[in-house]
């Protein structure tokens, strides 16, 4: 596995992806963090996505960007009207050499229950196309495929947003339920972790970090960088709702978020806002 320090030296050219404003936004936050740790060649891109019959005013560039110091990113802002909203995501990321796609949608559109649903049905043989789109209105199915062939992309990083309401990024819950998801930890929660005032919690659900000595150290090279502002979770203790509640962003690897919805975990229904970390594998 790649060091840290190589992992928060490294140029990241980011392009983030959505059709809410709002998002827009918040996600222009997140970019800070993402990038403007890095080097000076660091870029990111924002990609407001519109519906071709949808004819409202485009917003302009310092609607989203007023809070990032400009001096240590590249800033770019395209909104670009769309038939068909995975292929100009890919296109755009191949315009601006993008190394890792942010793609934002809110939860009212995407929520956790949905997400359960869909993958649940997929994964059962037995069941047609046609039957599952049946199970979900036109847009909830339209907007599945969408995030589907986003993930199923492998030559590219991807990261899938679920905004709830995210005001600050105080307190951050990261969950290993799987042994890939290690992998999310030095992709983005190190560069959240350089902010002042954010904590880290880590569940190492399976005991990847706890039963492999290699991961031991790796983890506390975080601990170090953290200043110990990242913590693992008494795994004797149950993880409960307030605890969840009182979060404001969850970060998993894909294995792990898949490995989450096919649980009956309570609390699966109050996650913050999250971000579902894929790495690219080819």
């Amino acid at each position: 596995m790649e060091s840290v320090e190589n992992i928060l030296k490294k140029p990241l050219n980011v392009l983030v992806c959505f059709t809410d404003p709002e998002i827009g936004r918040v996600l222009s936050r997140m970019a800070v963090s993402l990038a403007g740790s890095r080097s000076e060649k660091s870029t990111a891109t924002f990609l407001h996505l519109i519906e071709k019959e949808n004819h409202d005013n485009q917003n302009k560039l310092e609607d989203f960007i007023d809070i990032i110091d400009k001096s240590k990113l590249t800033i770019r802002y395209f909104a670009r009207r769309y038939d068909n909203y995975v292929s100009e995501i890919i296109n755009v990321s191949k315009e601006q050499n993008s190394d890792f796609i942010v793609a934002g949608i809110n939860r009212s559109i995407l929520s956790p229950d949905i997400f359960q649903k869909y993958n649940r049905l997929k994964s059962d043989p037995a069941n047609s196309d046609a039957y599952i789109q049946e199970q979900f209105t036109e847009n909830e199915f339209e907007m599945m495929n969408n995030i589907t062939s986003l993930l199923d992309l492998n030559s590219i990083s991807i990261g899938l947003f679920i905004y709830n309401n995210l005001k600050r990024i105080e307190n951050i819950f990261v969950p290993i339920l799987s042994t890939t998801d290690i992998q999310a930890i030095p992709y983005t929660t190190m560069r959240f972790v350089q902010k002042e005032n954010v904590d880290i919690m880590v569940w190492d659900a399976i005991g990847a970090i706890e039963s492999n000595p290699k991961m031991q150290k790796i983890y506390q090279t975080y601990v170090k960088k953290a200043d110990d502002r990242m913590y693992l979770w008494d795994v004797n203790k149950k993880i409960d709702n307030d605890f969840i509640i009182n979060q404001d962003l969850c970060i998993f690897g894909i294995d792990g978020w898949y490995k989450l919805i096919a649980t009956s975990l309570p609390w699966i229904e109050f996650l913050p806002s999250t971000l579902i970390i894929k790495e690219k594998t080819t």
